[in-house]
Formats: C-alpha cells, sequence, structure tokens
C-alpha cells in the first residue's frame, strides 16, 4: 500500500480540523443558542486556538452555517448560458439550484447543520445568504452576457442590461432559497427543478 505523501496528509489534517470546529460551533449553538456561544467557546471544544480558528473561517457565523464556497469563473457561466435554453430567469434558476444540489447533503456534520439551520429560523437566514454568497459577482457576469447577447434578454427596451441582470437575479435568488429552505426542513423532501419553482412562482405573482 503506497504511503500518503506528505501534502496529503496536510490536506487531510486540515480537513479534519475544519469539520472539528464546524462540528464543535453546531453542537455548542444546539445545545446553548446562538447568542451564547463565542469563538472562544467553539475553539476550545474543538481543542483549536482562536488564530486557528480565524484560518478557516471569517467569523462564527461561517463556522455554524458553512462558507458558500463557489468559484465563479465568467467564461464558464456564460457557456452554461449558452447551453440551458428559455429566459434569463429560467437559466440563471437552474443555475443556483446546481449549485443547491452540489451541497453536501450527507455527510454527518451537514445533517447537523440542516437540523439545526430548520429549526432556528434566524440561522437559517444567515444559511441562505451564504450558500448564495456568490450573488453580487454573478450579477456582473450576467449583465456582460446580456450585453454581448442581447437576443436573450427579456427587456431590452424597457431596461439596461445591468439592470435587467440584477431583476433576473434577485428573482431567481428568491425562488433558489425558497427551494433549499424546503429541502433542508424537509430531508426527506426532494429538490424542485427551475420548472416546478418557476410553476409556483407563476401562481403567487400570477
Amino acid at each position: 500500500m503506497e504511503k500518503p505523501s506528505a501534502e496529503g496528509l496536510r490536506e487531510r489534517k486540515r480537513r479534519e480540523t475544519r469539520a472539528a470546529i464546524e462540528r464543535a460551533a453546531i453542537s455548542l449553538v444546539d445545545e446553548l443558542g446562538y447568542d451564547n456561544v463565542t469563538v472562544a467557546m467553539i475553539s476550545e471544544r474543538a481543542v483549536v486556538s482562536q488564530g486557528t480558528f480565524f484560518n478557516y473561517f471569517p467569523t462564527k457565523d461561517a463556522a455554524i452555517v458553512g462558507l458558500g464556497r463557489v468559484d465563479l469563473d465568467a467564461g464558464v457561466v456564460h457557456a452554461a448560458y449558452d447551453r440551458i435554453e428559455g429566459t434569463p430567469y429560467h437559466a440563471t434558476l437552474t443555475l443556483f439550484l446546481k449549485v443547491v444540489r452540489d451541497l453536501d447533503w450527507t455527510s454527518e456534520i451537514a445533517a447537523m447543520r440542516a437540523r439545526l439551520v430548520a429549526q432556528t429560523p434566524a440561522l437559517m437566514k444567515l444559511f441562505l445568504d451564504g450558500t448564495f454568497g456568490f450573488v453580487s459577482d454573478f450579477r456582473g457576469i450576467l449583465a456582460a452576457y446580456l450585453e454581448r447577447h442581447p437576443e436573450r434578454r427579456s427587456c431590452p427596451d424597457e431596461l439596461t442590461p445591468s439592470e435587467e441582470a440584477g431583476l433576473v437575479v434577485a428573482e431567481a435568488l428568491e425562488a433558489a432559497k425558497f427551494a433549499l429552505a424546503r429541502a433542508t426542513a424537509d430531508p426527506d423532501a426532494s429538490l424542485p427543478d427551475a420548472a416546478e419553482v418557476e410553476a409556483v412562482v407563476r401562481r403567487i405573482v400570477g
């Protein structure tokens, strides 16, 4: 059996440390309540220094609800828009729901986090906002795409590409957050696809 490399051992140690911090943060909030938990308490339970904590997470919130780790590449996003048929709203919602599907839904920490945020509305908001923390950059990427592809625009006479991108992303974000909240609150429920979510939105807005 091949011995793990030094880099492989370091990466495993990093994963174990990150998991220990997340597990400590979630369990403490579950036991004591969000307002009663500090970074010092999380660090003590995880058996790491506060300096090490901040090497992995910028805030206590990030350790509790997770970090949205979505690396946006404009070329990849534009290629996805070329591939997905329908309106920019449909394509954006499809991409946002893919982010949700790609989340860790199976690990012990994911199960702990889902249970905690499902029973704590304030944490659910933090969880949703953190998961979609990339949307500010996404707006700019979509605006650039609409500028280059006016044939894909829905309101070219009324809105600039930037304005249209802002509205599309805002509406798709709320719809995707709804789908994520439902999936988190009910682990047995399957995540709806973009067409199903759009149908619900149409019934609401007419």
